[in-house]
């Protein structure tokens, strides 16, 4: 097997900046949101797949989507796609095999009908066991921290809503993966809040981490995270806010955080640039293993890494420009 991650397939048909990249449990589907709406390809054929009509409209708030996750339930074998818009929807869309397309599920609006840009999204578990329910959090423009429950009927329930302190602006929610308490990493001031995972309860606050956490991702055992600081990718074991390791990117061309992810059992770090390629470091030497080159250039985000088959989707993010999603394979 090669060392290397080599080119798997090319994928077209989005329409602007890609915001949210995102692969299904067992790397059955690969979604694209952003500027042009949701585009998702089905692995195995690499075909588009049929989704509920979405309006092209990049001006407005309510057809760009800015988060995306997925889950999927072992029980009724069924996938089910997150999304969030910048208006402050939350949509759900359920993939029916029988006719081999994407319906809604669910949309609910922002409260009380006013923008509220979903800022971040992410679930407890992406593959639930018979007998789970799946757990959904995410962040909002307004500093409102949501919880909801899903089940393998569809029942998509709110279990809490919480809304934070001024100071902190929620850019980044990630799950720990052991107790489901809610980790909420903000764009700048570095302070970083646990959430309990029942009520919303402010559980814990360390207020040294990163002065500006432009992306986060936090590792399997949830102990440690990797941010986009501004200039370089750095490693911190959560429970210290220690930096462990600096992944170093460059002096970055735009101001735009560079979304990052963890990968091959966390012992990868890959990371976005505007620089026409995706970086993946070596976590314990802080090298680069590989650059992933985007030949539209510009800026390549998000990376995201699937964690039980080595596979890496970068995408193009430079605004008014076809963004093709680019799938490597190692």
């Amino acid at each position: 097997m090669s060392s290397h991650y080599e080119p798997l397939t090319t994928l077209s048909g989005a329409r602007d900046a890609i915001v949210s990249l995102a692969f299904s449990a067992k790397a059955k589907f690969v979604s694209a949101a952003g500027y042009s709406g949701v585009c998702v390809w089905d692995l195995s054929t690499s075909a588009p797949t049929p989704l509920p009509h979405m309006l092209f409209a990049p001006q407005n708030p309510k057809y760009v989507i800015t988060s995306s996750a997925w889950v999927y339930f072992q029980k009724n074998k069924r996938h089910i796609l997150l999304l969030g818009s910048m208006r402050g929807d939350m949509i759900l869309w359920d993939y029916r095999s029988d006719i081999k397309s994407f319906q809604v599920l669910y949309r609910v609006p922002p409260m009380e009908n006013t923008t509220d840009e979903i800022l971040s999204m992410d679930v407890y578990e992406q593959d639930i066991s018979p007998g789970r329910v799946g757990r959904v959090v995410a962040a909002t423009a307004s500093r409102h921290i949501t919880v909801w429950t899903l089940s393998s009927s569809g029942e998509f329930s709110q279990v809490f809503t919480t809304m934070l302190d001024e100071n902190i602006n929620p850019k980044t929610v990630r799950m720990c993966k052991i107790t489901r308490d809610i980790f909420v990493f903000p764009f700048y001031g570095g302070e970083i809040l646990c959430l309990d995972y029942k009520t919303g309860a402010i559980k814990s606050r360390k207020s040294h981490g990163p002065a500006m956490m432009g992306s986060v991702a936090l590792s399997n055992a949830s102990n440690k995270f990797v941010a986009y600081t501004g200039k370089n990718f750095q490693l911190y074991r959560l429970t210290t806010l220690e930096v462990l390791k600096t992944f170093s990117a460059g002096t970055p061309v735009v101001m735009f955080s560079k979304t990052v992810a963890f990968g091959e059992s966390d012992n990868i770090v890959v990371g976005g640039t505007d620089r026409g390629c995706a970086l993946i470091y070596e976590v314990n030497t802080e090298e680069i293993l590989q650059a992933l080159n985007y030949p539209r250039g510009g800026l390549v985000q998000p990376t995201i890494t699937l964690p039980d088959r080595h596979l890496v989707a970068i995408a193009g993010s430079t605004a008014q420009q076809p963004a093709e999603v680019i799938l490597f394979e190692k």
